[in-house]
């Protein structure tokens, strides 16, 4: 399965150069509790057992306005939306508290309404929407209320919105947790799996350690300091059951950028460590970052957006040929994928103002995606294409 088909034109990412510096927000903590309903640890209640949050990082040197922003959940292995809310500074009431931005070398803490745990709940800058909430002008959702209800098989992205306004127009996926259309299992014709690995530089062998995304507390690692903005491919072989680890050059393996620093089941305990030993004390602060800052790129999305406008595919829905017309944009290559990693090709001439045709008949009825890749090889768009 070619990893570039999952992507959906509402849901651009821009894909690019590793940058020098931290130009731009990314996701900098993640926490899945295995918290229990109905079980009092700590906190004024007793937990819902959603003892959920995410920490987001602003590792440039600008105050960042957090409007553009929002956060979205792609729910048991499915590339629409499932779940959408916009960054707001805001209290348990989803009432505006202070400035909605976030200072240089700070976190956000966007946690699940939920919450109970007095770590999460101190730290939070945002607590979520309850689970469905339709979007009102009460509330900050975009899509089907609060994503932090997220589970550890979830695909979780930090959207970034050209308009300045969350939800207006078409966002840019800025950091990536997961598979965007993949759900990893667990066994043999289960569900809820995670995103899980290990890292060489954490042990090998018997002294591996594993970061998983459920059930645990993982940190960004220190020296990462830009988001994930091109879906990687699968975790685990499409297909496999029981599920197989896939070892293509892009597989996706958390642990790469990711490290964990407390667990609700420690190696070793074979499932039977205490759920409320898990710790969120890290939740707030990223203070461990070693990556370079840089100023906050403000120019990043507006040139994708503008990239996006100039291309446009027709007829739509396809029977035959397909055509790719190009406007003011340099374009270097164009690749219909399927699912199954069916391809078709088309080179394009760079010259800014140009029609490709695609000839499509040999392919199945069915939707498509269309990648189109800048004449520099900096940005990467996808459309959607209907086959008849």
């Amino acid at each position: 399965m070619n990893k570039h088909y999952l992507l959906l034109s509402a849901c651009l990412l821009f894909s690019g150069a590793a940058h020098a510096q931290g130009t731009e927000l990314f996701f900098s903590e993640y926490d899945e509790g295995a918290h229990q309903s109905n079980v009092s640890y700590g906190g004024a209640t007793p937990s819902s057992g959603n003892e959920r949050a995410l920490e987001i990082y602003n590792p440039t040197t600008s105050v960042v306005n957090l409007n553009p922003y929002s956060v979205r959940r792609y729910s048991n292995g499915s590339t629409s939306v499932f779940q959408e809310e916009a960054l707001f500074r805001s209290n348990q009431q989803h009432v505006a508290v202070g400035n909605n931005t976030m200072n240089p070398r700070s976190a956000f803490v966007i946690a699940c309404g939920q919450a109970t745990l007095p770590s999460i709940v101190s730290a939070a800058n945002q607590f979520c929407a309850d689970y469905a909430l339709t979007p009102a002008a009460t509330n900050k959702v975009i899509v089907g209320g609060g994503p932090i209800y997220f589970s550890g098989d979830d695909a979780m992205a930090l959207v970034r919105y050209p308009s300045g306004t969350a939800g207006v127009g078409p966002g840019v996926i800025v950091d990536l947790i997961g598979v965007i259309g993949e759900q990893p299992l667990l066994a043999a014709g289960g569900t809820g799996g995670n995103w899980s690995g290990t890292n060489p530089i954490d042990g090998t062998g018997a002294n591996a350690v594993y970061v998983a995304s459920a059930n645990q507390s993982i940190v960004r690692r220190p020296s990462v300091s830009t988001g994930l903005r091109v879906n990687p491919g699968p975790q685990n072989v499409p297909g496999s059951n029981p599920p197989v680890r896939s070892t293509a050059a892009d597989a996706y393996n958390i642990a790469t950028e990711w490290s964990v620093y407390s667990y609700a089941f420690p190696p070793g305990t074979t499932g039977n460590g205490s759920v409320g030993a898990q710790l969120y004390d890290q939740l707030g602060q990223h203070i461990g970052y070693t990556g370079p800052f840089g100023a906050y790129q403000t120019t990043i999305t507006s040139t994708l957006a503008k990239f996006d406008a100039n291309i446009s595919v027709y007829p739509n829905p396809a029977h035959g040929f397909a055509t790719v017309e190009i406007k003011d944009a340099k374009v270097g290559a164009v690749t219909v994928l399927n699912n199954l990693g069916q391809r078709i090709s088309a080179q394009a001439k760079g010259a800014g103002q140009e029609s490709l045709k695609l000839d499509v008949s040999a392919l199945k009825p069915g939707l498509y995606f269309v990648q189109i890749v800048s004449a520099d090889g900096q940005t990467k768009i996808y459309k959607e294409l209907v086959v008849q």
